[in-house]
């Protein structure tokens, strides 16, 4: 019988050989080592050698050397069109220093939230960020992390809870800049808030902070507040009560919390032949799908930054893993990002 030899590995001895260089400089090239100067042509050179003699660099003996996988997982609903817009900001800021990304996708079978603390445990992966609704606050997960020692950074999840790191967006913000811009050519009438919802959605602290920002504009302002609840899972008496509002004024200023229910605006006007960014001026105060520039007449909004989120998550983990800002990871700190006006022609 005759036994198959395997192709011998190459390794970084062999590719400063081929380059004629010290394996020393092979290796500040492959990690980017800073105050070590090697100049372009010996650069060239170990990068040529590499591409031809197929060198790869063994990635479990370099995590067991410098103690890290150069990995983190990501963790949520692939389905949401928020998870891409973060997942675009985690990938560019990981690419940037060299680290790799796993999707840890809930809905795939066995993949359930508990398994990523063995996957950190096993030392597959740095870390974890996780995108979770805005009312999210899991004691049990929470606890989990903490037994584990386990980097973590939840985006717009645990938002009133300490001991649990998040990266949130400023909806108070949001509702308050969405007024002053309706507002900006001294308008009269007093606005409007559509307040969509679905399930619990009311309770959430997104939903509060919105809702608190509206009623302390209309304070400050002396407008007279109108909240009009909309049930996404009762479209048609929403509908009903779009129209009645539209009916009942000449001119209608109306912020929605959700795209969804400035959407929902956009078709009654049309139903009630009012013109939007005229009888009626909509915006809102969340454009989580990023519609405002396809709708007619473009509709103005305020932008979740959830690539920017990607991002900061980023960040903020890796103060985790590499152990820095101690003081400021020992506050837990809830780290709230401004929301992006874009002006439209419908307001």
């Amino acid at each position: 019988m005759v036994m198959k030899m395997s192709k011998k590995r190459v390794t970084s001895f062999d590719v400063a050989r081929a380059a004629g260089v010290s394996r020393s400089v092979v290796s500040a090239i492959l990690n980017g080592t800073p105050g070590i100067g090697v100049g372009e042509e010996k650069r060239q050179a170990v990068l040529d050698a590499i591409r031809e003699l197929d060198y790869h660099v063994d990635s479990q003996a370099r995590g067991m050397k410098i103690g890290k996988s150069e990995c983190i997982a990501v963790y949520g609903n692939m389905d949401q069109p928020m998870f891409l817009q973060l997942l675009t900001g985690v990938n560019e800021a990981c690419g940037a220093l060299g680290y790799h990304v796993l999707l840890y996708n809930r809905k795939q079978l066995g993949m359930e939230r508990q398994g990523l603390t063995v996957l950190y445990q096993q030392k597959r992966i740095d870390g974890v960020i996780t995108l979770d609704s805005t009312n999210y606050a899991d004691p049990e997960w929470a606890e989990a992390v903490k037994r584990a020692e386990m980097p973590y950074v939840s985006v717009e999840g645990y938002a009133n809870e300490s001991g649990t790191m998040s990266v949130l967006a400023d909806y108070r913000q949001s509702v308050l800049a969405a007024l002053d811009y309706l507002y900006r050519q001294d308008s009269d009438p007093s606005p409007l808030y559509v307040e969509t919802y679905k399930g619990v959605s009311r309770e959430g602290d997104a939903e509060r902070s919105r809702r608190e920002a509206y009623l302390e504009w209309c304070a400050l302002h002396g407008a007279e507040p109108v909240i009009l609840p909309v049930d996404l899972d009762r479209e048609q008496e929403g509908r009903r009560l779009l129209a009645e509002a539209m009916e009942s004024r000449s001119q209608l200023i109306l912020l929605s919390n959700w795209t969804s229910g400035a959407v929902l605006a956009y078709r009654v006007a049309y139903q009630t032949a009012k013109r939007v960014g005229r009888e009626v001026r909509i915006m809102s105060a969340d454009n989580t799908y990023q519609l405002q520039e396809w709708l007619v007449p473009s509709m103005s909004a305020m932008e979740v930054p959830y690539r920017k989120m990607g991002q900061v998550a980023v960040e903020a983990l890796m103060n985790q893993i590499d152990g820095k800002n101690q003081a400021a990871q020992a506050e837990f700190a809830k780290i709230r990002l401004k929301m992006v006006l874009k002006p439209g022609e419908s307001a």
